[in-house]
């Protein structure tokens, strides 16, 4: 599905309370289809830019293999621990205490790639997610931002991986049309190219493949206003401006800023498909990218073809480049003119919750008392992180987003529309656990039988039934969606004797004067069973008029 962002709006919008921590030294591995890339970065103390100091990258072609077996059998899984593990440590040697771990096509198409995750968050500690698609678009692009400075008006972004290309029209201020495509270049070569040598048959095949894939994405960005340039990403890119470079014997070093011309890139596609058909080694790349360089070479000029390009200007920032900026602008470590996008998380929710035309003032009433229930109640009855804190206060957002397919069963479509939503600034396990919690603000309890429950990692399944019960209190606090309450105080008991087990709650609810209370207490009765039983505590209420304001 291709999805069009909407135009930018001056609304103010409330943020997430649960914040973003990194230092000023953050390592980032892209856990790419072809091959593991590591960079360290340490921000400037004037937070207008960051330097890289450290480059890693590894060859992974038994990566590969996922995309056609969906699974990440046992001998590349050992592989990727071993890179992970030398990366991870030499990262430390340059003093990185943090390290974020990206994985893209092989890992997201694996039916294995969750516990793969789980396995190397475990074994080696690293912070390692999986990106969606348009999560990945959006990161490639805040590389290019961060490493293009000079760019401006309306471009183009494609970025051809081992196992997908990403297709971005933005300006410097946001996107407004991003897709992945299935047509990396070792996707592509392992389909087509079966045989040592491909024939001209499978060659002009994947030739009309690749148009026919890009013909509506074509169309879109033509409605959407086009480009003024177009930048490519990627090693595949960078490997095609090299042979470029040497074809016409341009002098310089430097792939960054290169120029590409549609009648060059045209020869280069029909050089390589020659010597393809002879089965010759494509001198001055790696025989690795050999394998793949073909597909690759003629999903760039297809793509040039297809959107009326005339030529393209290489970027050597991507993916890695741009979890970097992203970490940086959310811990504040980065600025550069970039402050439009140092809230992907928020943006995204509010960006969803506008799509399906919710209710603002309900959603944001609902995400501030699990907010002040979260926090004030953190120690006492969970322990729960922030990133938790995060998750509750996005499903508490969100809750009702089902109310636009309809009211019966709200609850069900608004797990359906979270979870396939396209959430920016998030994980895929992110997503899933917000979609689960929001699931379960209303209905019966969660069950096993649940898909909202049975798809969730069984190390997470308590996390999401106490964070639901936070998100059902909430939620009746609010049931006359008037916003009547000003604020909460808790008050513990933690008495043997309660029949609960561990103590009394009394919650003491503030709400403005003058209004009625009614549809909020008949609520709250009823909602309140599930947030005792769950965390085995008696829970009363008192609702007091706060005096603190006036009518």
């Amino acid at each position: 599905m291709v999805i069009v962002s909407p135009p930018a709006t001056t609304i103010k919008r409330s943020k997430s309370f649960a914040r973003i921590y990194g230092g000023p030294l953050i390592a980032c591995i892209d856990m790419g289809t072809n091959s593991f890339h590591m960079i360290v970065c340490q921000a400037i103390e004037d937070r207008d830019h960051f330097e890289v100091i450290k480059r890693e990258k590894e060859a992974v072609p038994f990566f590969r293999r996922a995309l056609t077996a969906h699974t990440i059998d046992d001998a590349a899984l050992a592989s990727a621990i071993r890179i992970l593990k030398d990366m991870k440590n030499k990262a430390a040697q340059c003093g990185a205490k943090t390290i974020l771990a990206v994985a893209t096509s092989a890992v997201r198409e694996a039916a294995n790639g969750e516990e793969v995750l789980k396995r190397v968050r475990e074994e080696l500690e690293i912070d390692a997610r999986m990106i969606s698609g348009r999560e990945e678009a959006r990161l490639i692009y805040l590389g290019v931002l961060w490493s293009m400075p000079e760019i401006s008006g309306n471009f183009g972004i494609v970025d051809i991986g081992g196992g997908s290309t990403e297709i971005i029209l933005a300006d410097r201020n946001h996107t407004r049309f991003t897709e992945s495509y299935k047509l990396g270049a070792a996707r592509l070569s392992q389909r087509f190219f079966k045989k040592e040598r491909p024939t001209p048959q499978e060659i002009r095949e994947l030739h009309d493949e690749i148009r026919g894939v890009l013909r509506p994405a074509a169309a879109r960005l033509t409605e959407s206003g086009g480009f003024d340039q177009l930048i490519g990403t990627s090693g595949t890119v960078q490997a095609l401006a090299k042979l470029d470079r040497l074809r016409h014997k341009r002098k310089g070093n430097e792939l960054h800023g290169y120029t590409m011309f549609l009648a060059d890139v045209e020869e280069l596609v029909e050089h390589l498909e020659q010597a393809f058909l002879r089965g010759e080694r494509i001198k001055d790349i790696s025989a690795d990218r050999n394998r793949t360089i073909l597909a690759g070479a003629i999903v760039l000029l297809e793509t040039l073809r297809s959107f009326g390009a005339t030529e393209v200007t290489v970027c050597t920032a991507a993916l890695r480049e741009g979890v970097i900026v992203d970490r940086f602008l959310q811990t504040g470590w980065l600025k550069g003119g970039l402050e439009s996008h140092k809230d992907p998380r928020s943006d995204s929710v509010h960006e969803l919750l506008e799509k399906y035309a919710a209710s603002v003032e309900h959603a944001e009433q609902v995400a501030r008392l699990v907010g002040e229930i979260f926090l004030k109640t953190r120690g006492t009855l969970h322990a729960y992180p922030e990133d938790t804190g995060h998750l509750l206060w996005s499903a508490a957002m969100l809750h009702d987003v089902g109310m636009f397919i309809g009211r019966n069963g709200h609850h069900k479509h608004s797990y359906y529309l979270i979870k396939n939503g396209g959430l920016l600034g998030h994980s895929e396990e992110e997503v899933a656990l917000i979609a689960s919690i929001a699931r379960y603000h209303r209905g019966s309890d969660p069950k096993d039988s649940h898909e909202a429950i049975a798809t969730i990692p069984v190390a997470d399944r308590r996390m999401i039934i106490e964070m639901a019960a936070i998100l059902r209190l909430a939620e009746a606090l609010d049931r006359s969606h008037r916003q009547v309450v000003q604020r909460l105080e808790f008050e513990f008991e933690p008495e043997t004797k309660s029949k609960e087990g561990r103590g009394t709650m009394s919650l003491l609810i503030y709400i403005r004067p003058g209004e009625n209370w009614e549809p909020e207490t008949w609520a709250l009765k009823e909602k309140k069973t599930m947030f005792e039983r769950v965390f085995q505590m008696r829970l009363n209420f008192e609702v007091r008029v706060d005096t603190k304001i006036s009518r």
